[in-house]
């Protein structure tokens, strides 16, 4: 499998790769990744080797070895760039499968052996993954798919011990308002708003999460600036800032503590989704129809929709800048999601596996 996208598209993938699992259990999977989504890998459905792809293509001496000594029998390549089909070119598989949208010349025509055909629009990321598979025999899902993660019991752990060391040793709200799109930020000040509520009128403590981007921390920076100047007074509940100092699997084993998680539309939100955590998270450029998450304890807040929590989804949905957004509309989606649901008082389960998939006819 060659998946050398960002976080949140791995994370979209796991329903195929557990798939793949379940049908084929005796199976050798290998996957191909990029080296910022490494860290992620003790989460993922049952692997058997993994891969390193860097975006300097002179250091991946060592990756093309990998790829031309090993004996691959299929590679579906979910990426759809020159370079995945580089790649998928050098596995030599007997099969290699892309999306129709990466065949692009002749070159491309000679690479593959078969291109799926998904139309863009219509489909939900997680979907449009898993049709990728589908060439191999894999039926189709009888539910909505929903992203699958494991989370290690060490990092579990290591979550439980840093928040006791920061006083949040119970319920909290996770806070991610950063992203590797600078378009998707939300306003500063809706941010602290949103804060001063969790922290007033909910009783909650609240972590911000996020990445070392220099523009992620002076937005951090800028979101406590303006909690000083909203706010009246020390706040009552600790306000714990993560940002950059947590691991992927620490993060993951973050997100799936969490009472609450308020985000813009960035890879927490598929990991809150593999939990069925609660979340509200806020679209504003990308549309919810092909991205959101689509259990029942999630909550999208569109900024091209302003009547507050999206219940109906368009794949023509416009778009909207973020300031579009409300924070009336946040709040009132973490209130009913707060006043709908009660604190675990146990520690969480995580989701059953999806039952194994009959064996393909030969």
């Amino acid at each position: 499998m060659l998946q050398l996208n960002r976080i949140g598209d791995l994370v979209l993938t796991t329903p195929a790769l557990n798939a793949l699992r379940e049908i084929w259990p005796l199976s050798h999977i290998t996957i191909a990744l990029s080296e910022a989504c490494q860290e992620l890998v003790p989460a993922l459905p049952k692997i058997d080797s993994v891969l390193i792809f860097n975006r300097k293509l002179r250091l991946n001496r060592r990756l093309f070895s990998q790829l031309l000594t090993g004996q691959f029998d299929v590679c579906l390549d979910f990426t759809g760039t020159d370079r995945s089909a580089l790649l998928s070119l050098a596995s030599r598989a007997r099969k290699r499968v892309a999306f129709s949208s990466a065949r692009k010349g002749p070159i491309r025509a000679l690479i593959y052996q078969q291109f799926v055909q998904v139309p863009v629009n219509p489909a939900h990321e997680i979907d449009r993954m898993y049709q990728l598979i589908r060439p191999l025999g894999v039926p189709p899902p009888l539910a909505d798919l929903h992203p699958i993660l494991n989370v290690p019991p060490i990092a579990r752990q290591r979550i439980a011990r840093l928040l006791r060391e920061c006083g949040v040793p119970g319920d909290f709200a996770l806070i991610q308002p950063g992203s590797a799109a600078t378009e998707k930020y939300w306003l500063p000040e809706r941010w602290a708003e949103v804060i001063l509520a969790l922290q007033h009128k909910h009783q909650l403590p609240c972590v911000l999460t996020g990445g070392p981007d220099p523009f992620e921390q002076d937005h951090l920076r800028e979101i406590q600036t303006a909690m000083a100047v909203l706010g009246s007074g020390p706040l009552p509940l600790p306000l714990v800032t993560l940002a950059g100092q947590l691991d992927l699997a620490l993060l993951t084993a973050l997100v799936e503590r969490s009472r609450l998680i308020v985000s813009c539309d960035t890879a927490v939100v598929h990991m809150a989704s593999a939990f069925r955590r609660p979340q509200v998270t806020l679209f504003g450029p990308t549309n919810p129809f092909q991205w959101r998450p689509r259990h029942d304890q999630a909550r999208v807040v569109s900024a091209a929709f302003q009547g507050g929590v999206l219940t109906c989804f368009d794949p023509n949905s416009p778009s909207a800048p973020m300031s579009a957004i409300t924070t009336s509309a946040a709040l009132a989606a973490c209130a009913e999601l707060l006043s709908a649901t009660a604190p675990p008082s146990t520690p969480l389960v995580l989701p059953v596996a999806p039952s194994p998939l009959p064996s393909p006819q030969p």
